[in-house]
């Protein structure tokens, strides 16, 4: 009699445990096909509000030819400092700068909950000082700074100059990469000003991942581009050296 009650018990505890591992199995597909909607749902977003905000990029109408921010774009958003472009990259947004370097890390120009965020300007940054620091997620579809590696490979500027564009409302600052490399969190590579400025730069150049052969200026302000890399454990840093 223990023998059945055993077989009958062990066959029950079976059949629960099947059950349990059915119910998490369909509780994380149901998880992972939510989350992937939520992920092609923010993507959109994203492409959109581009799409909207690219109207505000106007014709400058001189022999130049030059491209200039519309003033239209602060109404949307009064946190927009400017347009950044990396030339031969999806890097192509208006970009924002607010009172902390935490809300835009999960909202998007809307001012939306977005995981993507978007990229923003170190919110302790002055136009006037030396370095000019971005942030913005590496996102695997490459929106945001995801194709910020493309710049990480020497055959990349046989194509492309990489050029890094701030586009202001009457202004255009040019910026030529000097340095490409991964640093850690805590590295001094997004202080906004260096004690000594041009040996600071001299550094960054020599732990560049792609050789640049040119000398810098000292007097030139830099810009820097910083993302997440490898779980948050390191950052993917890029120079750029005002032309």
């Amino acid at each position: 009699m223990n023998k059945y009650r055993s077989i009958i018990y062990g066959d029950f505890m079976n059949r629960r445990i099947r059950i349990v591992l059915l119910s998490v199995f369909f509780v994380l597909i149901l998880f992972s096909a939510f989350s992937l909607f939520s992920w092609h749902r923010e993507n959109k977003d994203i492409q959109d509000i581009v799409k909207e905000e690219k109207k505000n990029l106007i014709d400058s109408n001189d022999e130049n030819d030059m491209i200039f921010l519309d003033k239209k774009i602060f109404e949307d958003n009064p946190d927009t400092i400017g347009w950044l472009k990396v030339e031969g990259t999806k890097i192509d947004y208006p970009v924002v700068k607010y009172s902390d370097n935490e809300f835009y890390l999960k909202h998007d120009f809307k001012k939306n909950k977005n995981s993507a965020g978007w990229i923003f300007m170190d919110y302790k940054n002055d136009y006037d000082d030396q370095n000019l620091v971005f942030y913005g997620h590496n996102r695997k579809d490459g929106s945001m700074f995801g194709s910020i590696d493309m710049l990480f490979d020497p055959n990349f500027y046989k194509e492309h100059s990489g050029e890094i564009l701030l586009i202001k409302e009457k202004e255009i600052i040019k910026y030529k990469i000097f340095s490409v490399y991964k640093a850690l969190y805590s590295d001094d590579y997004n202080s906004l000003n260096f004690e000594s400025f041009f040996e600071k730069i001299n550094e960054f150049k020599e732990k560049s991942e792609v050789p640049f052969d040119f000398e810098l200026n000292s007097d030139s302000q830099i810009i820097t581009l910083s993302t997440c890399h490898y779980n948050n454990k390191y950052r993917l840093v890029i120079h750029g050296i005002k032309e």
